[in-house]
């Protein structure tokens, strides 16, 4: 276990593979997140033209 925390946090290596593991994990968490949110809030269309709203 002491060697996996060396080659981690002790070489190049390591740190690149903790920096992509870490992109890679909040990059299924987005989409993951993404997929719930667009099932809960569905999409109403394009607005209408006469519609003079700020939002």
């Amino acid at each position: 276990m002491e060697e996996l925390f060396n080659f981690l946090f002790g070489t190049r290596a390591g740190v690149a593979v903790l920096f992509f593991a870490g992109i890679v994990i909040f990059a299924v968490a987005a989409f993951v997140l993404e997929k719930r949110t667009s099932q809960m809030y569905v999409d109403r269309g394009p607005k209408p033209e006469d519609d003079d709203s700020l939002f």
